[in-house]
């Protein structure tokens, strides 16, 4: 009986060790949490992380804020995001590296903008949607066939046409 038990656990392990390897490293998502979230503000649902106050260092600090935001992009890659998703995360965190420039006012706008938690929410979105992004996809692809179609139909039947009218216009 302890055989079954066993081989139960382990392809639970299995399992998990499969959707993990889906997910976000854990490593990422901690420091999400901690550039983006690591603080509550009392009273309210708003929490700040250490991002912002890393703008408040010249230079120094918003070069480790632009290093610790790309790290959610390398593991975008890890996971093969299309390219559109990693383009919209590479512009997330580029406005964050620009508006952390701006003198006394960047830490706030950086507090506003939170780059690295909307590209984490992109990033888990995207891979909870495998399948809607791959229907886009087959969509896209239906729609250039059709359009490509269209195309040379039309590239055909003018021609054509035209030819029938002269031939009727002759006495």
């Amino acid at each position: 009986m302890n055989e079954p038990d066993d081989a139960l656990a382990s392809a639970r392990r299995q399992a998990e060790l499969e959707i993990a390897k889906d997910r976000p490293a854990k490593a990422t998502r901690a420091l999400t949490y901690v550039l983006e979230e690591l603080v509550p503000i009392p009273g309210t649902t708003f929490r700040l992380g250490v991002d912002p106050f890393l703008s408040l260092i010249p230079g120094a600090g918003q070069v480790s804020g632009a290093v610790f935001g790309s790290v959610l992009l390398f593991d975008a890659a890890r996971l093969r995001m299309p390219i559109p998703v990693l383009a919209r995360m590479l512009g997330n965190w580029a406005i964050d590296w620009l508006v952390g420039l701006i003198p006394f006012v960047g830490p706030f706008l950086d507090a506003a903008w939170r780059s690295n938690l909307k590209n984490l929410r992109l990033l888990n979105r995207t891979i909870d949607d495998r399948a809607q992004v791959r229907d886009a996809s087959v969509r896209y692809w239906i729609a250039v066939v059709a359009i490509l179609a269209s195309m040379v139909g039309l590239i055909l039947l003018v021609p054509a046409l035209l030819i029938m009218w002269a031939l009727r216009a002759l006495p």
